[in-house]
């Protein structure tokens, strides 16, 4: 039995949609699916973050999990910020609690958050308020892409979970300030993208050109760090941001039990890594949804 409460939660991207730079099969099956979460079971892996934009993903967790065998996060934004009539908050985590078959939620997240400075955003708030004083669900936050929307937010709401990308390239969280404003606060921070949706754990021959011939100083670094080092990427990757004393959870997607094995074993490790200092505020780079790679 583990000794500790991990950092690692298990991210579902991938058991709803295809998703991921390094993908190559798709969707995991129903059959791996249910070892994975075996494996978080044994692990002392005790979080699953979800959404209602990943397929059927929450459908599919609720099928293997009774209540209460997970701590379960999900995030929302069904038209949210056109059309919210009242209660429609409401009804979007009941619909998520039924799929994923849990009486209760750890957290909602606004999957946009930027609806909170909408027309709408008063009644946003309420409704996630209540959905706290009843128990449908403990906590609610926000998942971000840039932490510049945080100061507009906080003067809307107080958070109880910050979501955010965190890797060796995308450290915009920790160098904005907001990582210790946030954790001063009593906010919890959950970072993602740890391996920058698998760019960060492929190797060099195979790296698409769109990123080699506009940022060769940073793969150079990288691969030559890796080469050095003696370390292999994911550990490399997954330590940078487990050793980080203000990550409060670090959200891992995985394609089988035998990665998810792989991740715990990192974690339990004592390794101490000197990395390089590898922070760009690129967003060609750090956010995928602007990578050209066609």
């Amino acid at each position: 039995m583990p000794d500790s409460v991990s950092k690692l939660v298990v991210g579902s991207a991938n058991f709803g949609m295809n998703y991921g730079l390094t993908n190559r099969f798709g969707k995991i099956t129903q059959l791996e699916l249910k070892s994975i979460l075996f494996e978080a079971k044994v692990g002392g892996v005790k979080f699953i973050d979800t959404a209602q934009a990943y397929g059927n993903s929450e459908a599919r967790i609720g099928a293997l999990c009774n209540d209460g065998h997970f701590e379960v996060i999900t995030k929302i934004d069904v038209d949210l910020e056109n059309a919210c009539p009242t209660n429609s908050v409401y009804s979007l985590v009941k619909q998520s609690c039924q799929k994923l078959n849990q009486s209760r939620l750890y957290a909602v997240l606004l999957h946009r958050p930027e609806v909170l400075l909408g027309c709408h955003g008063k009644m946003i708030i309420k409704e996630l308020q209540t959905l706290k004083e009843q128990n449908i669900i403990s906590k609610v936050g926000v998942s971000i892409y840039s932490p510049e929307i945080l100061g507009e937010i906080l003067k809307l709401m107080q958070l109880d979970i910050v979501q955010a990308p965190f890797n060796i390239f995308d450290q915009q969280i920790l160098s904005s300030g907001w990582a210790n404003k946030l954790r001063d606060s009593g906010t919890e921070i959950h970072t993602r993208s740890v391996f920058l949706q698998g760019l960060l754990l492929m190797q060099q021959p195979v790296l698409p050109a769109y990123f080699y011939n506009r940022w060769p100083y940073l793969f150079n670094t990288w691969f030559d760090f890796l080469n050095r080092s003696g370390n292999h990427a994911l550990t490399a990757a997954l330590t940078f941001a487990l050793k980080q004393q203000w990550v409060d959870k670090v959200v891992v997607g995985v394609d089988s039990a035998l990665q998810l094995k792989s991740l715990i074993k990192v974690e339990r490790s004592s390794v101490s890594i000197d990395f390089p200092q590898l922070a760009c505020d690129d967003p060609e780079l750090i956010n995928p949804s602007r990578w050209r790679l066609n």
